[in-house]
């Protein structure tokens, strides 16, 4: 069945990101940084402090409706962004307000993330991007084609959770909304509990994917 799909964000960024996964491969992942005055300018705005870093996140659709976390590195400062391998080749770049919107919709949906759950919201919550949203404490090693990659970026994970505990919050580029509002997108209640500061409930616009049918990523 076809789909539509619609583009969003800075398409600089976006051609950039594909350029940089391209001539590195997909099995290492840029690390991105934005344009520095963009982000100071997003600053002056801002009534909340972000998290430090990023994350860049490829998932892949091993068979239809099964996906996997197959790569994952940390990113420059509120670059978040997850690359999607799709079974039949395709590949799109989910970011910025569509990104914001699956993730608002899933954990209305689900107000704790689906162990069992293979389809691809499922494995992103699962995910390092799902990780600053507050969705989990512990880590899913199901969702990871190689778990290998929880205990690579152990140190990343474990600076979120300092930054969490500080105080700072998740907002990605291109998100509706303002830092200090939050995202709308829902912790988990056992996060809640644990006293993660909450992100939640403004809900942004609603966007879609981007990028459907960039067969200049290679891999």
């Amino acid at each position: 069945m076809k789909k539509t799909y619609h583009h969003l964000g800075d398409w600089r960024r976006n051609t950039l990101l594909v350029a940089a996964a391209a001539t590195l491969g997909l099995s290492v992942l840029p690390a991105c940084s934005g344009n520095s005055g963009s982000e100071a300018s997003q600053e002056q705005w801002s009534g909340g402090e972000t998290y430090s870093e990023g994350v860049i996140t490829e998932m892949t659709e091993v068979q239809p409706g099964e996906w996997k976390v197959t790569a994952e590195r940390p990113a420059g400062k509120e670059e978040v962004a997850a690359i999607l391998k799709h079974f039949d080749g395709q590949v799109d770049t989910l970011q910025g307000q569509a990104l914001q919107k699956q993730m608002q919709d899933y954990s209305r949906q689900h107000p704790e993330n689906r162990v069992a759950g293979t389809g691809m919201m499922d494995i992103l919550m699962w995910s390092g991007i799902g990780y600053m949203a507050g969705r989990f404490l512990t880590p899913n090693r199901g969702a990871y084609a190689n778990p290998g990659l929880l205990q690579q970026n152990a140190g990343w994970r474990q600076n979120v959770a300092q930054e969490q505990r500080q105080g700072r919050g998740f907002f990605g580029r291109g998100f509706a909304g303002n830092r200090a509002a939050g995202t709308g997108i829902r912790p988990s209640t056992s996060v809640s509990r644990s006293g993660v500061r909450s992100t939640a409930p403004r809900a942004g616009r609603s966007s879609g994917f981007s990028n459907r049918g960039g067969g200049s990523f290679g891999g």
